[in-house]
């Protein structure tokens, strides 16, 4: 009753009744009330928010480097929980969207009979739909995710299981039958995020890197690039084309090139397409020859942000040509590994900002 009291009195003056029958009406009233009432009364001068209310809460989730199955490279791999399991081994993917499990079903999951594909290894697998909640460097998902049971395997799949890792977790912003788990996370965390792998020059130690849930955009990002918004998912999340950033490269002494462009983190070498390149050199194997210098800008931007010499490695310099169809590129992942890659899906920005080494 104490607060009413505190409230009402502040009602009573801000409305304007006149002073003496406020002044009638308050000293009743407080005659009646509690002695400790007046420590309810609303504070009209708040506190301001401290300094360390106002930092923005970011959570480190680890990313290991381990050889990638059935290639020289290397991929990012991250721990998560689905539903009540204990914790898994995912391949981080921000080249496809959702989360394909191949290792069975999980505590917590809820099956369904409904049939999904998705594209894995460069096939479409089949599997069936679930849900579950997810939690992410020790933070849930304020929802059930959707997600694939793999529940068929091929030589891709048992590559992954050999390395002990349970499935991919693909954090890609656009849209398909499954959803982004990043996106159900609470607050900031859910629209924000950055990814960041460190390459293991021995293959062996298992170095780390980092995926940033609620990352701020960087100030002094080296690119940047605007996604086209196309719509939301099921649950209000905003999605963005993230296959068809605004890049712009150049190879060797041929022209320059504006191309959709997507950065994905699942494959460990560049993939060029187009009947636009059907001129590039290239090597065996459609390999785009040793020793081509390749340059990508923003297309916004008047500087050439990055600049690599092609060669063999992959997760690094190997690129291959595929001169026919639409004109497309993808980056694989050499570039997360080079920069860390931020991501807005409130805005559609991607970020790459200054890596911790130059490129060789």
């Amino acid at each position: 009753m104490g607060s009413e009291a505190g409230v009402t009195v502040m009602r009573l003056m801000k409305r304007g009744v006149a002073g003496g029958a406020v002044g009638i009406f308050i000293a009743s009233f407080l005659a009646f009330a509690p002695a400790s009432a007046e420590t309810f009364v609303t504070d009209v001068n708040p506190q301001p928010p401290t300094e360390a209310a106002k930092t923005p809460v970011t959570v480190a989730v680890p990313i290991r480097t381990i050889a990638t199955p059935g290639t020289s490279g290397q991929s990012g791999i991250i721990e998560m929980r689905v539903g009540s399991s204990a914790p898994i081994s995912v391949m981080l993917d921000t080249g496809s969207v959702g989360l394909r499990l191949w290792s069975g079903v999980r505590p917590g999951m809820t099956m369904t009979a409904k049939k999904v594909t998705s594209p894995t290894g460069g096939q479409n697998v089949p599997g069936l739909l679930g849900s579950a909640p997810m939690t992410i460097g020790g933070v849930a998902t304020t929802l059930d995710v959707p997600l694939q049971l793999i529940n068929t395997s091929n030589p891709y799949i048992n590559g992954w299981k050999a390395r002990g890792v349970s499935g991919i977790l693909g954090i890609g912003v656009g849209s398909g039958d499954l959803t982004n788990p990043l996106v159900a996370l609470p607050g900031e965390m859910g629209l924000r995020w950055s990814a960041h792998f460190t390459r293991n020059q021995a293959d062996t130690s298992g170095r780390v890197g980092a995926l940033i849930l609620g990352a701020a955009p960087p100030g002094n990002a080296d690119m940047h690039f605007r996604l086209p918004y196309i719509g939301v998912n099921v649950n209000g999340a905003r999605l963005w084309d993230d296959h068809a950033a605004n890049g712009c490269w150049t190879f060797g002494t041929a022209r320059e090139y504006c191309v959709p462009t997507w950065f994905d983190s699942g494959f460990t070498v560049m993939r060029i397409k187009g009947r636009a390149f059907s001129t590039l050199p290239k090597a065996t194997g459609k390999q785009l020859r040793l020793g081509t210098r390749v340059g990508l800008a923003a297309g916004s931007s008047a500087f050439i942000g990055d600049t690599f010499t092609a060669g063999n490695q992959a997760s690094k310099n190997l690129a291959r040509v595929t001169p026919r169809g639409k004109a497309t590129i993808n980056t694989g992942n050499s570039f997360y590994f080079e920069y860390t890659v931020t991501y807005n899906v409130a805005t559609g920005d991607i970020y790459l900002s200054k890596p911790p080494r130059k490129r060789k």
